[in-house]
């Protein structure tokens, strides 16, 4: 990727305007700008196919028009203004930056949203990557930070990494919500250390309990269990809200 501002590039899986599907801004309409590539690899991921960016992206409602990947911040930002134009009912929707990663394409990152005129951007992101974070949190309005679970991730660090971003107050700059995506695999042990990380850290922090929908994959969690992960949070005192992953029932992609 270049890092020269006027000829930055990234790699782009897809634009396309909907309807927020989790957390803080659900139901909101918004251009969903998709980053390619993540190298956390979580096993509930239901975008694994943008891991990789495909050779063109397309242009939203350009009748079948397409965009060469890489492409430049300024070509995306057209395409952010082809899926949501000017003079729509309500002002310009906002931006939801996500993955994939953003923060594995921080440059281009700064540089689309220079081009975005003006536009409420919100950042979707495993928030593991302080440094990232730091250079981005100025310049977006909410922060989505996807609080990762050993037993979704594979990965028995994640909460040690969360509590180092968590620790630095990068995130204290911005509005910003946990989600935490749970499947029948989450032990209460597990959400207690999620729950006292959030408990030190974050305190009054909207918490999205998200069960996985179960279309395929994860194996669904029972109402019980989910019931009690719900204590778990709520015995550290942390505002905790239950939201079904809506985006697959209104198959937002």
């Amino acid at each position: 990727m270049s890092t020269e501002r006027g000829s930055c590039t990234g790699r782009v899986a897809e634009v396309f305007r909907s309807f927020q599907g989790e957390g803080l801004l659900l139901g909101r309409r918004q251009v969903f700008v998709r980053l390619a590539g993540c190298q956390i690899d979580c096993r509930y991921c239901d975008t694994a196919w943008a891991f990789d960016a495909p050779a063109s992206v397309a242009v939203p409602n350009g009748d079948g028009r397409r965009v060469d990947n890489p492409m430049t911040a300024e070509s995306l930002g057209e395409l952010v203004a082809a899926a949501d134009p000017e003079g729509q009912p309500g002002g310009p929707a906002p931006v939801s930056l996500t993955g994939g990663e953003p923060l594995e394409q921080v440059e281009f990152c700064l540089a689309l949203i220079a081009e975005l005129s003006g536009r409420d951007v919100m950042l979707e992101t495993s928030a593991l990557d302080a440094t990232a974070l730091a250079q981005l949190v100025p310049h977006v309005r909410w922060v989505a930070a996807d609080l990762k679970l050993p037993s979704a991730t594979g990965r028995s660090g994640c909460l040690d990494e969360h509590e180092r971003v968590l620790s630095s107050g990068v995130l204290d700059q911005v509005e910003t919500f946990f989600k935490l995506i749970v499947d029948a695999d989450v032990d209460e042990d597990e959400m207690g250390r999620a729950a006292d990380l959030l408990a030190r850290h974050a305190p009054g922090r909207q918490v999205f309990l998200q069960p996985v929908t179960p279309l395929g994959g994860s194996p669904r969690l029972p109402t019980e269990r989910l019931d009690a992960l719900v204590d778990v949070l709520m015995s550290r005192a942390l505002p905790v809200r239950v939201v079904p992953q809506v985006h697959k029932l209104l198959k937002v992609r």
